[in-house]
């Protein structure tokens, strides 16, 4: 179905009216894809014992830059400012670091101030890679902190607007990131705005 509306969208003679249909039909059908997607990393990660990941050699600096790209696709007229300091270079399952990277990019667009940009970098240390995903906007309130990467939990606030999702995607965010031996936090404040920081080790067996 995707692939069929970015063909459609291709078209010269649409008119604004059919590509802004066209536009919903491809958004619904990413939101019920990622929904069923979530549904089997959930199950997975709760009977079979986690979410398994298979680690290969790649560039994190360049799979973040791609999986920017595609978000920036997605969500024309957002800004997303990408910053990467040393070496990606490492051992990680890339399919999955992918879902970590556009579920949080996902979060900040949706729960961001829409005139900010959401800021995105990878920082390099000894053995160690930390992505962060920053927005500006109204913090996440203090009663979900703790809550945040449970699933299928509800907050107060901003958090009841997360619209047609089943609660799922920070707490994948989660589990791929502890499958990798790493750690993801979170810091909110109204001054600071919020900023998720993943700590991921380049090799398997090196606890972040």
């Amino acid at each position: 179905m995707g692939f069929s509306t970015m063909l459609l969208l291709r078209r010269s003679d649409l008119d604004e009216a059919a590509r802004k249909g066209i536009d919903r039909i491809r958004n619904a059908t990413g939101r019920a894809d990622r929904m069923i997607g979530d549904l089997l990393d959930f199950t997975q990660a709760r009977l079979g014992g986690g979410i398994p990941i298979h680690r290969k050699p790649a560039d994190l600096n360049e799979l973040v830059r791609v999986v920017v790209e595609e978000v920036r696709l997605a969500n024309p007229g957002r800004r997303i400012d990408v910053t990467t300091v040393g070496s990606g270079a490492g051992e990680w399952d890339t399919d999955r670091l992918a879902q970590v990277v556009t579920n949080l990019l996902s979060n900040a667009l949706r729960y961001g101030a829409e005139d900010a940009p959401v800021r995105v970098e990878t920082r390099a240390e000894d053995g160690v890679l930390e992505l962060n995903v920053h927005n500006a906007g109204e913090p996440i309130h203090p009663d979900v902190l703790p809550i945040l990467f449970q699933p299928m939990k509800r907050g107060t606030g901003r958090e009841q607007a997360t619209t047609r999702g089943l609660g799922l995607g920070l707490y994948i965010v989660d589990r791929i990131v502890h499958a990798h031996e790493g750690t993801v936090t979170v810091k909110s404040s109204a001054e600071e705005g919020t900023t998720f920081s993943v700590r991921i080790p380049r090799h398997a067996g090196r606890h972040a």
